[in-house]
This record gives structure tokens, C-alpha cells and sequence, in this order.
């Protein structure tokens, strides 16, 4: 049978991590379990945003929501490589969605956090998109879903249908009818611009929560939740929306009237202090077009509804092992593998290094964990999860790994932190996330300074202001100094 992954952080202890029932002589050993999610932002109703999330917030109450967690690089295949392996990829080499991290040289005797359970005697099974691709529906498992950490997989198609509705018969979004692709880019943007001109749609599905993808896979995870294992499993469960397309059920839509939708603010002048190196991607035709042809509001439309799509395929999850034989020995761990923009700095969707982007929501719970319902605003970093997994398993952390355990920050969400969050975006250009502060500096040297603490929608660049010379030279000193292409394990 498929197994899926959900990091949960439900009672954390030692097979490992064990807790004790009743008279002190039953030890069960924890379950790990992780509820993945796909270009989720911090717009979840937990984090004061916009979203209807019920069963995110539900979560939140259950445990430790982080609300300063960051991706290792703004893009799934290297984020969920990092997270994966505990490496960021100056070691992996992954530092784009293009390619597998096994096919470099060395690679494939990286020993992810699935084969590190496993080596303990946990079954490992994954449901949809635990690393860059699902197994996929196919005869044979995708190999981007990293066979060698399951036991089993999940045979199925996540997301949802009904793309055919919103594009036209050269396969552009009918919004545009192709337009887009008349914008003449920068020729490094045109794969992305052809990409975004056909899954840059958004709208209603005719097909029923139960009838999509995400459902179905979720549907998999609550089934093996009420089943009986005779080992500690780690179940990972990942769903696909609101990756785009944004497309959901009606009934998600109607959640979210166009008059009621809020947009993102977005200052006239906002990007005349950028580096000219950070004025434009690949996306900024579409965010251009988008507003021109009054899209705007229809596109945010699309995302929340696929967030709140997401949310009831989450809140099933979450059910069943609320319910299950297993809610008081499971840790579980809700995490998304990096923000995302919807119109802010002249970007659609992620690939940059502003907080928007690098941001995610990140839950970690245990049963009766003293510390349930409260808020760490410590910079975390996803290279933090292998590390702390192990902890609360009791196991001992191998050397190398790049993250720190975040076990005592669960435990006491205030404690002080001495590590800040970087990120890598593209190969050669860093953000530096510590305390109130996003440090930016871009491959060419460039730089960038945001103060959160005065200016949490990053709107005033203060790189350039002598007074805070101190502080770039403090927060320049996390950069890695091997940032440069292929591996150095």
C-alpha cells in the first residue's frame, strides 16, 4: 500500500522519539506525518491574511505556527531538495526547477530525511508532490518523485481538470489569446513567459471537490490514517493547488466576490529604489498585461479560491488523524515550500528574494505540547525540519547537515535564536532573513535592505542609507561562501 508523508507535529518524543500512556509501561514510538503544500503564500487566515483557511488556523491552535519560516531557494524542485536532504544547494547542485539533484555526480549517495526513517524501521509512503514531481498515474514511478525514499507511493494525478475551459485552441490563455507572447522578452525569459502565457489562468470547475485530484490523494492519506501499521510510519502527503492554473470548484469562487477581493498594495514608486538587476522577470509582461486587461482582481480571485480548495483537502487530512489511533504519538508538520507573489514588485508567483516570495506558513505539533497555540517570530529556515525530526525522535543528527534544530523553539517559541534564514535565488544571489531584517545582495553586488519592523511590505530599500552600514556588514557575513555552482560535500 501507498504510504504519504504529513510532518505533523503531534506528540513529540523518542523508536526513537516515544510517548508514554497510562501506567508507564506502554511506549508507542511517534509517527511522523507532513501536509506539503504547492505555492501556498502567507496570506492563510493564521497569519492575518485575506484566505478563508479554517483547517490551517485549526492547525495553528494545535500547535507552533512560525511566522518567520523561509524557503531555501524560491522555487519548488531545489526547495524541496533542500528540505529534503537538510543541503542547500551549493552542496546539491539543484538550484533551479530544471533537473533531478540525484543526476549530479555524488548525489546519489545523499541520504534524504524519508531514507533516514527508513533506515530506523519506519515505512515511508508518499501521496502527490513531496519532492519536485508526484509518482504520477503512469506504470512507473516519476523519477523526480525520488523513489529511493518510499516504500510506496500514491498512484494518482493531483491538482484538478478543466484547463480546456481557459485556453484557446493554440493553447494560450484566452484572457490574452496569445498576446503575451508578442511582448518581445529578454530571449533567458522566454521559456517562462511561454509557460506563464498558457498556465497563467484562472476560474471555475464544473468537477466537485470530491471529483479533484487533491481530494482523491488526501482521500488516500485519511484512509491510511484509519488503518492499522505495525511500524512508525512517515506518511507525507502533498497537495498540488494553488499551484498554477488556479482553478477550483464554483463553490470556492463564490466564496470570494470580485468586489470583495482586496489587492496586493503596490506603490507607483515602489521599484525605482531596486537594483536594475531585480526590475523585471519573466513575469513582469504577464503582471503588466494582467492589470492592463483588469485581470487583477479575477487572478487573486483564483488564488484564494484554490487556497480555501486546498484548505478542505488539508482539514481532511487533519480529521482523520485527529480521529485515528495514532492523533497522541504523531508529529505533524504543515509546511509550503515557498511564497508567492501576486502583483507585488512587478513579479507573478515566486523566483525572487523578497519576503513575499521566500515567506511560507510552517505549523509543527505534537499531543499536549505545552507550548500549543502560540506564535515563534524566530527566522527558521526549511533546512531546520531534517535536523529537528530527528531530535524529536531522539536520534542523533549526522554531521553535515546544514540546518540547526528548531527543538527547543517548539518547545519555548521565544527563546532566543542566534541563526538567520538564507536564501539562494538565482545561483549566486542571497536574502538574509534575521531578526526585523531582509538583506538582499544580488550576483552583480547589489544590494538591498528592508527594516520589517518599520516596513513589513518591503516598500523602502535602505541599502544605500549610511546609517545602516553596520548592519549589512553584520547580516553579509551568513552569506555562504561557497556560493558557487556544483557540489562541495
Amino acid at each position: 500500500m501507498n504510504k504519504t508523508i504529513l510532518f505533523s507535529v503531534l506528540p513529540a518524543v523518542s523508536l526513537f522519539g516515544s510517548v508514554q500512556h497510562g501506567n508507564g509501561k506502554e511506549k508507542k514510538p511517534l509517527n511522523i506525518v507532513f501536509i506539503a503544500v504547492d505555492d501556498m503564500n502567507n496570506w492563510v487566515g493564521a497569519l492575518g491574511g485575506q484566505a478563508k483557511t479554517p483547517n490551517i488556523d485549526k492547525m495553528a491552535k494545535n500547535g507552533v505556527l512560525f511566522t518567520n519560516a523561509f524557503c531555501v531557494v524560491p522555487a519548488c524542485n531545489p526547495s524541496r531538495t533542500a528540505l529534503m536532504t537538510g543541503l542547500r544547494p551549493e552542496k546539491t547542485g539543484q538550484y533551479e526547477n530544471e533537473g533531478n539533484f540525484r543526476d549530479v555526480p555524488g548525489n546519489d549517495k545523499l541520504i534524504t530525511l524519508a531514507q533516514k526513517l527508513q533506515s530506523f524501521g519506519y515505512e515511508t509512503v508518499a501521496a502527490g508532490k513531496i519532492f519536485h514531481h508526484p509518482r504520477g498515474a503512469a506504470p512507473n514511478e516519476a523519477p523526480l518523485s525520488d523513489p529511493i525514499s518510499w516504500n510506496a507511493q500514491w498512484k494518482g494525478t493531483i491538482g484538478t481538470k478543466g484547463d480546456e475551459l481557459y485556453i484557446n485552441a493554440d493553447g494560450w490563455a484566452k484572457w490574452h489569446n496569445g498576446e503575451l507572447q508578442k511582448v518581445n522578452p529578454n530571449p533567458q525569459s522566454k521559456g517562462g513567459l511561454t509557460y506563464i502565457g498558457h498556465s497563467g489562468i484562472w476560474g471555475p470547475i464544473p468537477q466537485t471537490t470530491e471529483e479533484c485530484g487533491d481530494w482523491k490523494m488526501a482521500d488516500f492519506c485519511a484512509d491510511f490514517l484509519k488503518q492499522d501499521h505495525n511500524k512508525p510510519f512517515f506518511l507525507a502527503c502533498g497537495i498540488f493547488r494553488p499551484h498554477s492554473p488556479q482553478l477550483a470548484p464554483q463553490k470556492y469562487f463564490d466564496m470570494y466576490p470580485l468586489e470583495s477581493i482586496v489587492l496586493p498594495e503596490v506603490p507607483d514608486n515602489d521599484m525605482d529604489d531596486i537594483p536594475e538587476i531585480a526590475k523585471e522577470n519573466w513575469s513582469s509582461p504577464f503582471v503588466k498585461m494582467m492589470r492592463d486587461k483588469g485581470q487583477w482582481k479575477n487572478a487573486v480571485q483564483g488564488y484564494l479560491a484554490c487556497m480555501t480548495f486546498a484548505d478542505d483537502c488539508i482539514g481532511h487530512i487533519y480529521d482523520a488523524l485527529k480521529e485515528s489511533k495514532y492523533a497522541n504519538n504523531t508529529v505533524l508538520v504543515f509546511w509550503t515550500d515557498h511564497g508567492w507573489q501576486l502583483g507585488t514588485k512587478n513579479r507573478w508567483e515566486k523566483f525572487s528574494l523578497w519576503h513575499q516570495a521566500t515567506n511560507a506558513p510552517l505549523i509543527i505539533s505534537y499531543p499536549n505540547m505545552k507550548s500549543a497555540g502560540s506564535r515563534c517570530t524566530r527566522a527558521i529556515s526549511f533546512l531546520d525540519l531534517y535536523p529537528t525530526v530527528l531530535d524529536l525522535l531522539d536520534q542523533p543528527i549526522p554531521a553535515g547537515l546544514d540546518g540547526h534544530s528548531i527543538k527547543k523553539l517548539i518547545d519555548n517559541p521565544n527563546k532566543k535564536w542566534k541563526y538567520p534564514a538564507v536564501i539562494t535565488y538565482p545561483e549566486g544571489s542571497y536574502s538574509v532573513e534575521f531578526e526585523q531584517w531582509n538583506y538582499i545582495r544580488y550576483i552583480d553586488g547589489s544590494e538591498e535592505l528592508y527594516d520589517h519592523s518599520k516596513d513589513p511590505k518591503e516598500f523602502k530599500n535602505l541599502a544605500s542609507d549610511p546609517k545602516f552600514a553596520g548592519i549589512i556588514l553584520n547580516l553579509k557575513r551568513f552569506i555562504p561562501k561557497n556560493g558557487i555552482k556544483g557540489i562541495n560535500h
